[in-house]
């Protein structure tokens, strides 16, 4: 009889994998990890996480060997916009089809969505449960719809935004770390909504500073990709109480009370701070990170409206995307490097050890020289308004990732450069709040329909591969 240690030492494919799984599922701690290190020097493609795993995961029941997986297909926006979960991804076309009742039952919501030209946008709580979709919008009739998807089971989506209401793309949607709110900007308005699709709150920069804030008229740098708004990044606390929301142009930066969208900082008497988005928040919600050109500022909200205690320039040509760790100790900013690659900078953020509030100026914020990818797709271009806009950071357990694509494909890769996953085809992708995964939409050819994918960080080798 062929013995565990034998199959891990033969070629990796998806057939030795289905046959490792029961054996892994047996195995004790030293064991499990001895065998998950070699796992993990597999393409994560190659290690699809079985249905079995997948239901003790999203049932809350994670357990040792699920890190041994590399990834899951969720299913395709086809699925989305007819609100099921797939029940054999794999299957040929019209097995799929008759596994999912398409052709007997077809599900007939009472707001239709739509996503004739694929997603804009992509969000995913740490549990998997409910992504949030923002759909590209068809300029002749509407904007891209925002809707919730089940990945439990088939159900009707939660509808936060319909594509009627506005003319617009939602390029950015965040989720909080709890799960219980969405937040995206469409037409120069910032929405939040809670899980369930209640509006929470609306607001509009214009009213808030007026005279202070530029109109856009989707223009500006011929940018067909922006639309209407300048593209928005939002950032939440670890406890979903603070949100802080920038735009990657011109500002303004500000952080609000998630669940009212009360204005903490800066206070309106004061007008909107000089910067720009991206922005980061600490665990805590004190302290925020945001843009300015090819410079990071730091602030504390909780001192004199939002005073700065450092800023540091990157060597970064742009900044997309910005992460901090909990602590707000580091941060990560990803953008461009002088000649148009992904690129990253890591800096660090001192500060004083008095027990008292930090005064202005009391920390040093420390950058390192700017460390591009190791390996990015042939004509990858990271000024490019595509890489702009799907440039994502995230702080995981193991430090800082950086996720960019373009119309030649996307690459997924760390503070030092090393990269953990590189594709082609253009896609757009959202980190759990957690760090442990990476949701994709699309990134295959085009019969594979907009697959919707998820990526198990901490079971993905990071050392490049060929």
């Amino acid at each position: 009889m062929t013995t565990l240690g034998e199959m891990l030492k033969g070629p990796s494919s998806r057939s030795l994998w289905e046959r490792l799984c029961p054996l892994l599922e047996g195995l004790d701690e030293t064991e499990l990890a001895a065998a998950a290190t070699i796992l993990r020097s597999w393409p994560p493609e190659r290690r699809p996480m079985p249905d079995s795993w997948w239901s003790e995961l999203l049932a809350g029941g994670r357990r040792p060997y699920h890190a041994s997986a590399g990834t899951r297909r969720l299913g395709r926006l086809v699925d989305v916009e007819a609100a099921r979960v797939p029940a054999e991804p794999d299957a040929d076309r019209d097995e799929y089809e008759e596994a999912n009742g398409a052709a007997d039952e077809p599900y007939e919501p009472d707001e239709p969505v739509a996503f004739p030209y694929g997603a804009a946008a992509v969000a995913v709580p740490s549990d998997l449960r409910r992504p949030v979709f923002g759909a590209v919008a068809e300029w002749h009739h509407n904007g891209g719809d925002i809707v919730g998807w089940s990945t439990v089971a088939s159900a009707p989506p939660t509808m936060y935004l319909g594509g009627a209401d506005y003319h617009d793309n939602p390029l950015d949607i965040q989720i909080s770390p709890d799960g219980g709110i969405v937040a995206a900007s469409v037409e120069c308005r910032w929405h939040a909504w809670s899980s369930d699709g209640e509006e929470l709150w609306s607001l509009d920069p214009a009213d808030l500073w007026p005279g202070a804030v530029a109109d856009d008229d989707g223009d500006e740098g011929g940018d067909d990709l922006v639309g209407i708004d300048v593209p928005v990044r939002f950032s939440f606390d670890a406890d979903g109480r603070r949100v802080a929301v920038g735009r990657l142009r011109g500002g303004p930066v500000a952080v609000l009370d998630a669940r009212t969208g009360h204005v903490l900082a800066p206070g309106p008497e004061a007008g909107p701070w000089d910067g720009e988005g991206p922005v980061a928040l600490d665990a805590a919600g004190r302290l925020l990170a945001h843009a300015r050109g090819s410079r990071v500022v730091v602030r504390d909200v909780d001192v004199d409206g939002g005073a700065v205690l450092a800023d540091a320039d990157t060597g970064l040509v742009t900044i997309h995307a910005l992460a901090m760790a909990p602590d707000g100790g580091g941060l990560l900013a990803v953008g461009a490097d002088g000649k148009d690659n992904p690129a990253v900078c890591s800096l660090t953020l001192s500060r004083s050890l008095s027990p008292s509030r930090t005064a202005a100026g009391a920390a040093i914020l420390t950058a390192a020289e700017p460390v591009r990818a190791g390996r990015a797709p042939d004509g990858m271009v990271a000024t490019d308004p595509l890489s702009v806009v799907t440039a994502r950071a995230v702080w995981t357990a193991d430090g800082p990732l950086a996720f960019m694509s373009s119309d030649v494909g996307d690459v997924l890769f760390g503070a030092d450069g090393r990269v953990l996953r590189v594709t082609a085809g253009a896609s757009v992708a959202a980190f759990t709040p957690d760090g442990r995964a990476l949701i994709t939409v699309g990134c295959a050819d085009q019969d594979e329909m907009d697959p919707i994918d998820v990526w198990f960080l901490d079971a993905m080798d990071p050392a490049d591969r060929p």
